[in-house]
């Protein structure tokens, strides 16, 4: 039998529920983005970087990977013309926009179509492991969009000097609204928790 090496990243972080956002988040934020450094140096980790006036989307589709059980969880994503338009509305024409998937760019090109349509310059990364793209969508200066019910968008505006991060849920009332009621200053002033309807 051969040996088997493992190693075990320090500091080792264990919660007894999923994601304590709330009291984590609001009193150790600063501590928490020292201890998860990514090297961007690095190009295994962070093959390229927003540019600094470019805008990140992060398109989840949730219902691509699972269907049914996101269908019955509320993990329903906007339509390309609603993104474009209610989460989006704000750019000029002109400014520019990397949307980041898990999934083939042909099922991002929807997004791309409607958000050219107002004049925005966008492009799909493409090429990139799940950690280049963490590194990605973390390395935004600008803003951050995306559903609100995905860790890697919330991880990823936590940990990203972005000056706005709009996390956002679909619906018609505040059930299903992922949200939280942090105290901290900068926390409170980065995160826009928006609930948009259909």
């Amino acid at each position: 039998t051969g040996s088997r090496v493992t190693n075990i990243t320090l500091p080792f972080l264990y919660a007894n529920q999923f994601l304590l956002a709330d009291e984590l988040f609001d009193r150790y934020y600063d501590d928490l983005r020292k201890y998860f450094y990514f090297d961007i140096g690095n190009r295994e980790c962070c093959k390229q970087v927003p540019d600094p006036d470019e805008a990140v989307f992060h398109f989840r589709n949730f219902l691509t990977e699972m269907p049914r059980r996101g269908q019955a969880l509320g993990f329903s994503e906007l339509k390309a013309d609603q993104v474009a338009s209610d989460l989006f509305g704000h750019l000029k024409p002109g400014e520019k926009i990397a949307i980041i998937t898990r999934f083939t760019s042909e099922l991002a090109q929807p997004y791309v179509s409607a958000l050219r349509a107002r004049g925005l310059q966008v492009r799909v990364i493409e090429g990139q492991n799940g950690v280049q793209d963490f590194c990605f969508l973390m390395s935004a200066q600008k803003e951050i969009v995306g559903i609100a019910y995905s860790t890697y968008l919330f991880w990823g505006g936590i940990l990203s000097n972005a000056t706005r991060v709009v996390a956002y849920s679909v619906g018609s009332s505040r059930k299903g609204h992922r949200h939280y009621n942090w105290t901290n200053p900068k926390l409170r002033s980065k995160f826009d928790f928006r609930l948009v309807s259909r």
